[in-house]
C-alpha cells in the first residue's frame, strides 16, 4: 500500500468515527458526572516473533476519587499477523461494588483486529473490538450478557530527542443485548502520555473524557489516570 492510500485510509476511518454521533438520537440535558481515578500495572512478555501474552491489573475509585470501586484482571493474547496487522483475544475478570457496598464477580471476553501504520513521526492506530460482559456464566444460567462493538483510532507523536510521548484516542461503543435494538451507548476520549523508566518500562499519565450516549440522563466522567508497565 503507498502512502497516498495510507493517508486516505486513515483518514477515511477518522472522518467516520468523529462524524458517528452526529445520527445519534436526541437526548434529555439533564446530566450527571463524576470524577474517577483509575491506575494501572501491566506486564507484557514477547514469545517468539508474533505471539505476546500480557497480565494486567487495575484499580479505580469512583464518587470523586471517594469509593474504591472497581478492581479487575485483565489476561491477554496478541498475534502479530504482519508489519500492519494483529489480532488478539482478552479475558477480564471482574470485583465491581454493587448498591449495598459488595463486590460483584464479572467476566468479560473479548476480541479484536488491529491496524498500524507510521507516517514520520506520528504513529496512527486503529482498533475493532468485540466484547461481552457476562455476570453468571460459570452458572449455566446468565440472562445478563451485555454486548459491545468498539472502535477507537489512535494517534501517537514521537518528539525528537525528547522522551515524552503524547497520545490521543477516540473510541465509540455500540451496545447489543438480547431483545433489544442496538445502538451507540458511550464515546472516550483519551489524552495521556508515556515516559520510559528503563528500557523495558515506562510510565503513563493520561486524562479521560467517558460520555454516555442516548440516555434519558447521559452521565459524563471524566478519569484521572496513572499506569506502569514493563515487557520482557
Amino acid at each position: 500500500m503507498n502512502m497516498y492510500k495510507t493517508r486516505i485510509l486513515i483518514l477515511s476511518i477518522l472522518s467516520l468515527l468523529l462524524l458517528l454521533p452526529i445520527n445519534l438520537e436526541a437526548q434529555e440535558t439533564t446530566v450527571t458526572s463524576d470524577l474517577e481515578m483509575w491506575n494501572n500495572i501491566a506486564i507484557s512478555k514477547k514469545i517468539g516473533d508474533r505471539w505476546k501474552v500480557s497480565l494486567e491489573e487495575e484499580f479505580r475509585f469512583t464518587e470523586d476519587i471517594s469509593r474504591f470501586d472497581i478492581f479487575f484482571t485483565d489476561l491477554g493474547l496478541d498475534y502479530k499477523i504482519n508489519k500492519h496487522f494483529s489480532a488478539g483475544v482478552n479475558y477480564r475478570f471482574y470485583q465491581n461494588k454493587n448498591s449495598d457496598g459488595d463486590f460483584v464477580t464479572q467476566h468479560r471476553f473479548s476480541t479484536n483486529i488491529n491496524y498500524k501504520q507510521k507516517l514520520d513521526r506520528f504513529t496512527f492506530e486503529y482498533r475493532l473490538q468485540f466484547q461481552n460482559k457476562d455476570e453468571d456464566f460459570l452458572s449455566g444460567s446468565s440472562e445478563n450478557n451485555v454486548y459491545n462493538l468498539r472502535n477507537k483510532i489512535s494517534v501517537d507523536y514521537d518528539i525528537k530527542n525528547f522522551k515524552l510521548e503524547p497520545y490521543f484516542q477516540a473510541e465509540i461503543f455500540r451496545k447489543y443485548e438480547t431483545g433489544e435494538e442496538s445502538y451507540f451507548n458511550k464515546m472516550r476520549w483519551k489524552l495521556g502520555a508515556s515516559y520510559p523508566v528503563t528500557r523495558k518500562s515506562d510510565i503513563e499519565l493520561f486524562y479521560i473524557i467517558d460520555n454516555e450516549l442516548n440516555q434519558s440522563y447521559p452521565k459524563t466522567t471524566y478519569v484521572l489516570g496513572l499506569g506502569y508497565k514493563f515487557s520482557f
